[in-house]
């Protein structure tokens, strides 16, 4: 994460920045794997101060754009002041991985205790997944023969629908979240403070850290609806970059929703993963970690296409 963020910070060129925020970008991706899975080890109520944390981080991130960018204002003759202020918004955050550091090697320390009893799964497809624990959930140990390729397949089939939903909600949200710099007229871009981009942004980080952080109040199973819903919201927001039909005044609210449904989906889906008692506890890591590479999968997915559309059908608007 450091050689990454010292990278961007002093890139001497392009192609030497995008390859500094691949060396950053799995950084943080392989960390925030590697830290739930972790999680399987604690009181499984502790995945929202994880999310909680992470939607913070999106938060406080936009409202340092929102301040660098008020304080260069609009209109030329700004880019050496952008360029100091960008490198500087990068380096500001390297202590940061510092105290990842001392909190991993000396504050959160491994629990004692046994964790609290899985639950079981009330809903009525328990019965068509008992099948595949029936070999494995009793025995605290692999499979008798299995191969380590084998217990990955057996896992992915365990999660493939919790995951497919989380893979499908990151797409959806970040197609939708990168329609916010052209759902308007490009006169009312780049004006103003915050400027309306970087304003929707922010919405959209709170919307994520409300629902991350909302698990001790609301838990929710059917996951589903979300996926639904932010499948809607992003064909919204597709449509009105063409069609330009949502008043700006709503925008602001709508954005917000767009991080709730992400964020909610988010942490309520590593919440039954870590609390169900239809994923094995000697495979509920093993099973965190799967999922969360389908988070990974959604982001690229989404970034690919946002890029087609916007170099296509969505190119002159």
């Amino acid at each position: 994460m450091l050689l990454g963020l010292f990278g961007v910070a002093y890139a001497f060129n392009f192609p030497f920045a995008l390859a500094c925020i691949v060396v950053a970008g799995s950084s943080a991706a392989f960390g925030e794997n590697v830290t739930l899975g972790y999680l399987s080890l604690f009181p499984s109520k502790l995945v929202n101060g994880w999310s909680s944390g992470t939607g913070m981080a999106g938060l406080l991130g936009a409202g340092l754009y929102i301040i660098f960018g008020c304080s260069v204002g609009s209109g030329g003759g700004k880019a050496d002041h952008l360029k100091y202020l960008n490198k500087m918004a990068f380096l500001l955050t390297t202590p940061v991985v510092l105290i990842y550091w001392v909190s991993y090697a000396k504050i959160i320390q491994r629990p004692s205790q046994a964790r609290e009893p899985a639950e079981s799964q009330p809903t009525e497809d328990a019965e068509e997944r008992k099948a595949l624990l029936d070999n494995s959930i009793n025995t605290g140990q692999e499979i008798l023969g299995e191969t380590y390729m084998g217990r990955v397949w057996r896992c992915l089939k365990l999660v493939l629908w919790l995951a497919v939903n989380l893979g499908l909600v990151y797409l959806f949200e970040y197609v939708a979240r990168a329609c916010a710099a052209k759902v308007r007229p490009r006169n009312e871009y780049n004006i103003g403070c915050p400027e309306l981009y970087s304003a929707l942004q922010f919405c959209y980080q709170a919307g994520v850290f409300a629902s991350r952080s909302s698990l001790q109040i609301v838990q929710i199973r059917r996951v589903e609806i979300l996926t639904l819903l932010q499948g809607i919201n992003m064909v919204v927001w597709v449509v009105d970059v063409h069609y330009k039909f949502l008043p700006v005044w709503i925008l602001p609210a709508y954005m917000i929703f767009v991080g709730l449904m992400g964020g909610a989906s988010y942490v309520n889906i590593f919440y039954l993963l870590l609390k169900d008692s239809q994923f094995p506890d000697e495979d509920r890591e093993l099973c965190i970690n799967i999922t969360a590479l389908f988070s990974t999968i959604g982001i690229a997915t989404g970034c690919g296409v946002e890029t087609a559309l916007f170099t296509t059908v969505l190119s002159k608007d």
